[in-house]
């Protein structure tokens, strides 16, 4: 769950990880473009010096044979039952953040990343539009080719990126006190008809 507090931006040296690197985080079903994600970055000029740091549950035997197939085992790290905490340093240290999702609800995790001041590259899907506004680098869903072109924009803004700054300030917009607060205002309005 997304909490202010513990989603920021600052200096963290606590979790060890080889860096630079990009981060995915979650399920990896086919919804989620996690292979297209694999596919490629395994093409991507600089795999072999950034990495690729999955978080979520451990990879499957078949993702492990997909991953080495693709030439990458050595550049993918896998970390499991992580802490909000360990999570916020990681967005700290990533080179960016990449949600290539084809759909999705609500996106916990670019609120994270965006209060954390990471880069994002995500998919151009409504859900990642309407809560992240235009602070990712978007890319086709389902396109590598976009996909590759994004990763390469990436590369060029760095974390100086202004979409930095514009995606700490969009993320103080979301807050579970504030989700409440509004609530509120809504039942104390239908208590008054």
């Amino acid at each position: 769950m997304y909490d202010p507090s513990v989603f920021k931006n600052q200096k963290v040296n606590e979790i060890q990880v080889r860096k630079p690197f990009f981060l995915y985080i979650g399920s990896r079903e086919s919804y989620k473009g996690f292979q297209d994600l694999l596919e490629t970055y395994s093409r991507y000029k600089d795999c072999k010096i950034v990495d690729l740091v999955i978080v979520g549950n451990l990879l499957t035997t078949e993702e492990k044979h997909f991953i080495a197939n693709l030439g990458i085992l050595n550049n993918v790290q896998n970390l499991w039952n992580i802490s909000d905490e360990q999570l916020s340093m990681l967005y700290n240290q990533a080179s960016a953040f990449i949600y290539p999702s084809r759909y999705e609800g609500f996106g916990i995790p670019l609120l994270e990343a965006m209060a954390c001041g990471c880069p994002i590259i995500a998919s151009s899907i409504p859900s990642t539009i309407e809560i992240a506004r235009d602070v990712p680098i978007y890319f086709e869903p389902g396109s590598n080719e976009s996909l590759m072109n994004a990763l390469e924009q990436n590369s060029i803004e760095g974390r100086d990126s202004p979409r930095i700054a514009k995606g700490m300030e969009t993320a103080k917009k979301y807050s579970w006190e504030k989700s409440a607060l509004e609530t509120l205002d809504v039942y104390k309005a239908l208590d008054n008809n």
